[in-house]
């Protein structure tokens, strides 16, 4: 719930996204794995706990190992392949990235939400991930 607070203050604290590379690397890495379904790759930019929500899954954990959100994805993933998967939204604040995208399979329709957090000068991890199914 705290990560969920810290994204909505964020997006009210909303500055120009840079062209920083770096954090664009893992919002590329994000958009790939989201629209290949590949919940291996999308891993690899996991802080070591995330906060990983799935609401048509009842997944509703405010910290889980990144090994343990990998397997979790990997089964939503195979229950809902991807259809498409698009951004709408990207900003970032401070340390903070954050961005919205619509996540589709099979005639279902989820609102994701990626919160990705500075740890060093130049990379950024995923500290947040939520999949709201729309109705």
């Amino acid at each position: 719930m705290h990560t969920l607070i810290l994204f909505v203050l964020g997006l009210f604290a909303w500055g120009t996204p840079g062209k920083n590379t770096v954090g664009n690397d893992i919002s590329q890495t994000v958009v790939v794995s989201m629209r290949n379904g590949d919940a291996s790759r999308l891993s690899t930019g996991f802080a070591r706990t995330i906060e990983l929500v799935i609401d048509s899954e009842k997944v509703d954990f405010h910290t889980v190992q990144a090994d343990h959100a990998q397997l979790i994805l990997r089964s939503f993933f195979r229950k809902y392949p991807p259809h498409s998967f698009q951004l709408t939204y990207e900003g970032s604040s401070d340390r903070l990235r954050y961005s919205t995208g619509t996540y589709e399979s099979s005639g279902k329709q989820f609102s994701v939400y990626v919160l990705m957090r500075q740890i060093s000068n130049q990379q950024y991890v995923i500290n947040a991930l939520h999949f709201r199914k729309e109705a």
